[in-house]
Formats: C-alpha cells, structure tokens, sequence
C-alpha cells in the first residue's frame, strides 16, 4: 500500500468514527443526523477510492461506487452547513434541489456498471463537469453561509465552530475538487485522500474541542465508536486479503460485513437513544407530577386546616353558625380545585374559551406580577402600542404562555439584566393581527438551538421539561396565530406572538 492508500485508511476509519457519534447525539444535536450521514459517505467514498487503488485499474466496479458517494457529498454537506447556520427551514427548497440533481447523478454512476458506456461515463470528462457545474454554486453558497455565520456570532465558542466547519469544509472541499477537474485534462496533483484527512481531522476537533453536538461527547461513546470504526475497517482489509482476486466473493464478503457493521451501529445507538429518551421523558414527569402537586396542595391545605378547625369547633360541642365564613372558604378551595383541574385538561387540549380581551390591559396585568417572581438585578417592564383593537381569544391559556416565556428570559439573565414586553399592530399582515413581543438581553441561542426551540420535550435545561415554548407554539396556534423566536448567543432573544383581532361584528 502507498502513502495514499494508508491516508485513505485513516481517513475512513476517522470518517466511520464520527458517524457512529453523530447517530450516538440521535435527536440531542440538530446537525447529529446530517453529520452521521455525511461521514458514513465520506467513509464510503474513501474506502471504495482504497479499493480502487487495490484493484490496480479504474474499470474496477469499485469505481462505480466511489463516484456514487462522490456524488452524494455536495448536498449532505450543504445539509450539515444550512443546519449549523440555523437555515434548515429557510433554505428547505435549496437543499432538496441539490439532494434531487445530485441523487440522479450518483444513480447515474452505478447504472451502466459492467457496459462500454458506463466505463466512459463514470471515468470521463462529462461526468466530471456534471459534477462540477452542480458543485461550484454549492460550494460558494456554503462559505458565505459560513462567512455571514461568523461575522454575525459574538459568542467565542460558536465563533470557533464556525471557522473550524469553514476550513473544513470550504478549504478542504475546494482541494478535494482538484480529483474532479483532473478527468478535464489539467495536471492537477492527486490532493483528495490528503483533503479529506483534514477534513476529518478539523470535524472530529469541532465535535471534540468545541461542542459542535451540542453536548461533551463521553468517554464511553468515543471508545464504542472507535471501537466500532477499526473493527470494521480491519474486516474490509481482511475481505480484501482473502478475496482480492475473486471480485463476486469480494463483493458478496463487503456487502456481508457492510451488514453486519451497520447492525452493531444501529443497534448501539437504539439502546442508547431509547434509554436516554425514556430518562428525559420519565424526569419531565416527574417536573410536571411535582407542578401539579404544588397547585393542588395549597387549596388542600385551606380545605384540610377549615375542616380541622370546624371539626373541633363541633367536638366541643359549639355550633357552627357562627363559622359560615369557613364554609363560604371550604367552597372557594373546593372551587379552586376545580379551576386546577380544569386548567389541566385545558393546558393538555389547548382549547382555548374566547372572548374579547383588550391585549394591553392583558399585559399590564401579567407584567404587574412578574417583577415579584424576578430575582435580583432584573427589571421587567411594557411598552404598549395606544388604540389597540380587541382580541378574541383565552385568557389564561394567554396569560399561561407570556408567563412562561418571561420566566425563561429569567433564566436566561443569570446576572441581571432587562425584560421588555412590547405590544404592537402587525404591519405584514394588514394590521389584523396584534404582536405581543418579549424581549431580554440575556444569553441567548446560537441558531441551532433557535430553530429547535418550539419542539416538544426539546430542553437544554438541566431541569427543564421542553415543554414551555412548545406550549407557547400551540396556544398561539389554536387561537389562529403564530410565534417566532429570534436570538443571538451573547445579544438576547425576542419571542414574538401574533393573535388575530377580534371580528368586526
């Protein structure tokens, strides 16, 4: 074996290992699952590039392959980029575009295997500048994707991130691409196996050095992935030895060990995934048995400290006339209960019971109250828009979701800070609908975690249930409305909730 093929080994094992902690974070990191996917077809890519210089010809079928996971790469990486900056949303269209074009071209590579024209097509000029006229604006889109990321972030570690994906991405795919333009008749020098090392070598430090899953990967889970990674490139290399001149068994021993590989990831990951998700939602819980508790406990302690009194009231033989104010008290805490349950099922169902509201009385009611559950160094204050139509819509489910959206900004300001509720006409909807804002100059999100925010169960909190702003999410919905969140790490964020006015009778 060259230099080159022992730096494609190296370059699939780090590939394989990094896939195998993308899938680990599951659900936990936003850009987990296009990472996993994007290095299992780097892993592909560089051990169908070994197998091809094994082989000794470029006729090999593994040719094939190797342009099928070449071809596969633009988009995963635009997918993991869109994903980092916050995009994924936005940019939805674009990146089903490329998965679309690039997809027919990576079938295109394997389709005439075995045939005179697939042989031409896969090793020729044309494939490569249908490979190149795709890739070119995808790769210039992801650096200033990248570039507009970092010159926005204030944060130092998202700052890191960000130049650690750029040169990854942007430096070593633009090096990668000389293997591209050599079928176009350039003496390029043969750099991808040494690009996509660094590559990975640049990745593998956002994971590790700078969080880039959101979350320091353990220990335990780097040993099972590397683990994983040299049993599977050890099994390739040994198919190889045993069978490298017999290319059915060769292929039948890669495909069986391909199998058997992706079975041991598959079922590592289930286990820890299922076992992590059963904890995160047994503890939310257990949040949410506690809160009920403390709402349910008060009004039963009134009730239980009434019926005491009474009870010895009437032992000593007393009657109890003179006590119709612990009755009239015994009924309110039994209402109460009532309200509680009620507002239970309520918060559940999210159906909201409508009725006109003026928005800024709303307001200055909730922001009246808030300043006492604040803690030191915290100012809460609203700036209300005059003449302000009414609202039709539930006053507690209303009133529930300001609130929970004002703790947060709470929680985000550790160290003090100012907490703004504004309200305000909806100039982009003809003014038919009424923005209430919050806005706080806390910490805020980077923009993985903004666009993840309103999804249910989703928490960065050691104590948190993710369930505040996706309550929020659906209250606003039910009343024909909708929420937004903009955020910054280092600038604050504003959560933004549009109802729509009450109908002109």
């Amino acid at each position: 074996m060259q230099a080159r093929d022992w730096t494609y080994l190296l370059a699939a094992s780090g590939h394989l290992t990094l896939a195998v902690l993308s899938f680990l974070r599951g659900r936990r990191s936003a850009v987990a699952m296009p990472l996993g996917l994007l290095c299992l077809a780097m892993f592909g890519w560089c051990f169908c590039s070994l197998a091809t210089d094994l082989a000794g010809t470029l006729a090999s079928p593994w040719a094939f392959v190797d342009q099928f996971f070449t071809a596969l790469t633009p988009p995963l990486v635009l997918h993991v980029v869109v994903t980092f900056v916050g995009a994924r949303r936005a940019l939805a269209p674009v990146v089903a575009a490329a998965y679309v074009l690039f997809g027919a071209l990576a079938v295109s590579s394997v389709v005439g295997i075995g045939t005179a024209w697939g042989w031409g097509w896969v090793n020729g000029a044309d494939w490569a500048k249908a490979f190149l006229a795709g890739w070119a604006p995808i790769l210039a889109l992801l650096v200033a994707l990248l570039v507009r990321h970092l010159l926005g972030s204030l944060d130092p570690d998202e700052k890191a991130r960000t130049r650690t994906m750029l040169a990854a991405f942007a430096l070593g795919g633009a090096i990668a691409t000389c293997d591209e333009i050599r079928p176009l008749g350039y003496p390029l020098p043969h750099l991808a196996p040494f690009a996509t090392l660094a590559g990975t070598f640049l990745v593998a430090t956002a994971a590790f050095r700078f969080r880039l899953l959101d979350r320091d990967l353990s220990i335990s889970a780097a040993f099972y992935a590397g683990a994983l990674a040299v049993a599977g490139v050890v099994l390739y290399l040994v198919a190889f030895a045993l069978f490298g001149g017999n290319v059915a068994a060769l292929v039948f021993a890669t495909i069986a060990v391909t199998v058997a590989l992706g079975t041991a990831i598959h079922e590592l990951t289930s286990s820890i995934a299922t076992q992590r998700e059963r904890v995160e939602r047994l503890a939310s819980l257990g949040r949410f048995s506690s809160q009920m508790a403390h709402d349910l406990k008060n009004p039963l302690a009134t009730l239980k400290g009434a019926l005491q009194f009474l009870d010895e009231e009437r032992a000593r033989g007393n009657g109890l006339d003179a006590h119709a104010e612990f009755v009239r008290l015994m009924m309110e805490q039994v209402e109460r209960l009532g309200r509680v349950v009620d507002d239970y099922e309520r918060i559940g169902r999210v159906e909201p019971i409508r009725r006109s509201v003026e928005v800024n009385e709303l307001v200055q009611g909730v922001v009246r109250l808030e300043p006492f559950a604040a803690q030191g160094g915290i100012s809460v204050r609203a700036e209300l828009a005059q003449r302000l139509p009414p609202c039709d819509l539930d006053v507690d489910l209303v009133r529930g979701a300001l609130e929970n959206v004002i703790r947060n900004a709470f929680e985000a300001m550790p160290r003090g800070g100012d907490v703004v509720v504004r309200t305000a006409l909806d100039g982009d909807s003809g003014a038919d609908r009424i923005v209430i804002s919050i806005e706080d100059n806390g910490e805020g999100m980077d923009a993985r975690l903004a666009e993840r925010a309103f999804e249910d169960f989703y928490t960065t909190k050691p104590r948190g249930t993710g369930l505040g702003l996706a309550f929020v999410r659906r209250v606003a919905q039910a009343h024909g409305g909708d929420v937004s969140l903009r955020s910054g790490l280092g600038i604050g964020t504003i959560v933004s909730m549009r109802l729509p006015v009450a109908a002109r009778g």
